[in-house]
C-alpha cells in the first residue's frame, strides 16, 4: 500500500469521507472507463483498462451507498434547472471498446444504471483492431525479448522489448508507419508482429481484444440503457484547425446517428486534450456538452464544454475511487486552488 493510500485509509476511518461526502452532495460525479479486460489488458494498460469485477465492485458501491445515478442529458438538464438530486453521479465510457459492450453494460444493466458511451468510429467503419493500441500490447507480450522489425525498418532491423519507453516508441514509429495502409496490410502486419512475440494470432482476431464493437454491437447497447454520444472519427482534436475537427465531428456523427437512430448532442475530447478555442466550434455543430479527462465535480456554473470527470481504472485502489466519490478529493483540490490563489502574487 502507498504512503498516499495508507492516508486516504486514515481519513476514511476518521470520518471524513463521511463529512466530505455531506458537503459536496451538490455536485454531480462524472465518472470516465475506457475497456473492460477481455483477457489481460488490464496488465498491460491498468489505466486504460479495467477487470470486469473491479468494474462490478465499483458499480455495486455506488449502489449500497445510495448514490443517484443518472444519464448525462438528466442530470444537466436537472442541474440548469437547480433541481439535481443529492449525490448524483453519471458513468461515461470513451471509445466503444469491445468489453465495454461483453462485460460493463450487463453489470449496469442489472443494477437498473444508464450510462454514456462516447465512440470512435474509424475502426467501427475499416473493422480493424485499434493500432496504436495493438501494436503496444502485442509488443508488451514480447516485453522479454526482441523482435525483427526489418520489413519497416530496414536500417535498424532488431530491437529488444524489455524497455517500456522503447516500447512505447516503437509502437508510435509504427503507428506512422502503418496508419495510412489499408485494411489487409495493416492486419498482415499486426499477425506478423504477434507470431514474432509468440501470440496466437487467430485466437487473438477470434478474441476481439483490441477492438471496438461493431455497428449491430453498439446498436443493441440502447436496451439496456447505454446512450452513444460523439467522440471523432480518428480520435484526434486539433486546436488550430476548425476546419479539421468539423470534418472529424461530422464523419464520427454520420457513422452514429443510423446506430444510435436519435439527436447525438454530447462529445468528449479525444485523450480529454482540449482548447478554449474548441467551445465555439463544437456550439455551432450543436454540440451541448462536452467532457475532459481533469478531475472535479460540475456545478451549476461549470463550463459545459469542460466538463470535469474522474478517469477510473485498474490502477485506481478502492480508497483512492472512495475518496474520490465522496468528495473528499474535491475538497483537497478546492483548498489547494484557494491556497495557490493567495500565494499568487498581486497584479
Amino acid at each position: 500500500m502507498s504512503t498516499r493510500q495508507r492516508v486516504l485509509e486514515a481519513c476514511r476511518t476518521l470520518g471524513l469521507f463521511a463529512l466530505a461526502r455531506r458537503l459536496t452532495s451538490g455536485g454531480l460525479r462524472i465518472f470516465c472507463y475506457h475497456g473492460i479486460s477481455l483477457e489481460d489488458e488490464h496488465a498491460f494498460q491498468p489505466k486504460l483498462f479495467m477487470r470486469a469485477d473491479t468494474f462490478r465492485s465499483r458499480m455495486e458501491l455506488l449502489a449500497s451507498q445510495g448514490y443517484v445515478v443518472m444519464t448525462l442529458d438528466d442530470a444537466l438538464a436537472a442541474l440548469d434547472q437547480n433541481r439535481l438530486p443529492p449525490f448524483a453521479t453519471v458513468i461515461t465510457f470513451d471509445d466503444g471498446w469491445l468489453g465495454t459492450g461483453t462485460h460493463a453494460a450487463p453489470i449496469l444493466a442489472q443494477l437498473g444504471f444508464s450510462s454514456t458511451l462516447y465512440v470512435t468510429t474509424h475502426e467501427v467503419v475499416e473493422d480493424v483492431p485499434v493500432l496504436s493500441v495493438a501494436l503496444a500490447y502485442l509488443l508488451w507480450r514480447g516485453r522479454t525479448g526482441q523482435i525483427d522489425l526489418g520489413t519497416w525498418f530496414p536500417d535498424e532491423p532488431t530491437h529488444s522489448l524489455s524497455s517500456a519507453l522503447q516500447r512505447e516508441q516503437l509502437a508510435e514509429r509504427l503507428k506512422l508507419r502503418l496508419r495510412n495502409e489499408g485494411r489487409s496490410a495493416v492486419l498482415a502486419a499486426l499477425e506478423q508482429i504477434a507470431d514474432q512475440v509468440g501470440v496466437d494470432w487467430p485466437l487473438f482476431e477470434r478474441s476481439s481484444m483490441m477492438r471496438l464493437m461493431t455497428s449491430s454491437q453498439l446498436a443493441s447497447l440502447a436496451e439496456q440503457g447505454m446512450s452513444l454520444e460523439l467522440h471523432t472519427h480518428n480520435h484526434r482534436m486539433p486546436s488550430d484547425e476548425r476546419a479539421a475537427v468539423e470534418d472529424e465531428i461530422r464523419k464520427n456523427r454520420d457513422v452514429l446517428l443510423p446506430i444510435a437512430k436519435r439527436e447525438l448532442r454530447h462529445f468528449c475530447y479525444p485523450s480529454g486534450d482540449y482548447d478554449p478555442r474548441h467551445f465555439e466550434w463544437l456550439r455551432a455543430l450543436g454540440v451541448r456538452s462536452a467532457t475532459t479527462c481533469k478531475a472535479g465535480f460540475t456545478y451549476r456554473n461549470t463550463e459545459r464544454m469542460a466538463l470535469p470527470r474522474f478517469l477510473d481504472g485498474q490502477n485506481i485502489s478502492t480508497v483512492e475511487f472512495e475518496a474520490e466519490l465522496s468528495g473528499f478529493l474535491e475538497i483537497m483540490r478546492r483548498l489547494r486552488g484557494l491556497i495557490a490563489s493567495r500565494a499568487a502574487p498581486a497584479h
